[in-house]
Formats: C-alpha cells, structure tokens, sequence
C-alpha cells in the first residue's frame, strides 16, 4: 500500500490559503449564489472552526455568483486589516 502523497494532499504554504482552504471545506454544499447568511448557516452545520466563521462574517452583504467570489473577497478582507494603518498629521 502506497502512503505516498500528491500535492493537492500537502497542506498550503500560507495562513491564508489554508483558511480559504477551509472555508470552501465548511460551505462546500452550498448552491450559488449565496448570501453571507446562507454560507455562514452552512459552515455553522459544518461546525466550523472560529477563524472560517469570521471571515463569512466579514463578507460583504451581496450574492456571491461562486465560491471563487467568496474566496478573493475573504482574501481583500485579510490583505486590507494586513495594512498597516497611517497616522493622519494632525
């Protein structure tokens, strides 16, 4: 018996692959397009871990038409809290 893994079996190389990764395990049943409510209703079915249920709630309120939407949106999300905030001159 072969114990021999591909690459599509290694885990990511990043955080946030790993999370997309995640999220996409917890709303795999879900028919597009879907709503943050809908995809967040099947994750929390899913028992998702904490960090896949914030970022579905941090999605924006709109139909997402595929989960590759739903993975680019959780990705700006987590770029944009990433930068590093500028103190306005005062």
């Amino acid at each position: 018996m072969s114990t021999a893994t591909t690459a599509s079996d290694s885990p990511p190389d990043n955080p946030r692959e790993a999370l997309v990764e995640r999220v996409q395990r917890a709303v795999d049943g879900v028919s597009y397009p879907a709503h943050p409510p809908t995809l967040i209703e099947a994750a929390g079915q899913q028992h998702a871990d904490i960090d896949v249920m914030d970022a579905l709630r941090r999605l924006p309120d709109e139909a997402f038409g595929s989960f590759p939407e739903v993975s680019a949106s959780i990705v700006a999300g987590l770029d944009a809290r990433a930068q590093p905030r500028r103190d306005v001159p005062g």
